[in-house]
């Protein structure tokens, strides 16, 4: 049985930063597919597998995703392939929910609660206006406010 990490948390909490520490002691990522466009400094099949919402919405239909979630106008997801391949993922609360029994099981998740004031910070470094601040707050709010299937919570991360 394959064991695997899973990151999940609101945005700007610190999961990529979490995911590449795990990545420097010898875990394997898994490179998620998204519909977003790529933001300074990602690569390509490094830090997501950018395609086209028809490319993604294939995907699904010929089944080779995992779980796949909805995240304001774009779409993420983890291939079925690379799932049972790799050991460190970042989810959201819905690809968490689709999780099966057995690999839930066989899953340690990893919820990072950082407060909002911090993440709000990184949100502006990111060069995020008002307007993309407050939805994505919302959002957040949203997906989060019952989440608990989480193994260990760490509610302030640098």
């Amino acid at each position: 049985m394959n064991k695997r990490i899973i990151i999940c948390g609101p945005t700007c909490s610190g999961k990529n930063y979490l995911k590449n520490k795990l990545i420097n002691q010898g875990f394997n990522p898994d490179v998620s597919y998204t519909t977003r466009k790529p933001r300074t400094g990602e690569n390509r099949g490094v830090d997501y597998h950018f395609v086209s919402k028809a490319k993604f919405l294939e995907m699904i239909e010929e089944g080779r995703l995992y779980e796949y979630t909805q995240y304001g106008e774009d779409h993420y997801g983890s291939g079925i392939k690379e799932f049972y391949k790799n050991d460190v993922f970042i989810k959201e609360t819905d690809g968490i929910k689709k999780l099966n029994k057995e690999d839930r099981q066989s899953s340690f998740i990893i919820y990072l609660n950082t407060p909002k004031e911090i993440r709000v910070i990184r949100m502006i470094e990111r060069g995020w206006d008002q307007e993309q601040i407050d939805k994505r707050l919302k959002e957040d709010n949203e997906k989060f406010k019952d989440f608990k299937d989480f193994d260990i919570e760490i509610t302030y991360f640098t």
